[in-house]
């Protein structure tokens, strides 16, 4: 699983599935997976585990401030 940056307790990478295409990352600590789109817009599109609406939110806003880097991490991975 790439890495991409790391956010307080959660460490921001991605895995590559041929079910699913769509560019996201997971935010995972020891208590939670959080899998996050890129595309269409940036959203949650699952959380797991212990994990409160506050700190979805912060995801939310650091994985948009660093939309970029996770976008070029994914298509550098994938040779696109």
């Amino acid at each position: 699983m790439p890495f991409i940056f790391r956010y307080k307790e959660f460490v921001i990478r991605f895995w590559y599935s041929f079910e699913e295409r769509r560019r996201h990352v997971h935010a995972i600590s020891d208590d939670a997976n959080v899998k996050i789109w890129l595309e269409l817009e940036i959203s949650i599109a699952s959380a797991k585990g212990r994990i409160n609406e506050s700190m979805l939110n912060e995801l939310l806003q650091e994985v948009k401030k660093n939309e970029q880097l996770c976008i070029n991490a994914w298509d550098q991975y994938l040779g696109k």
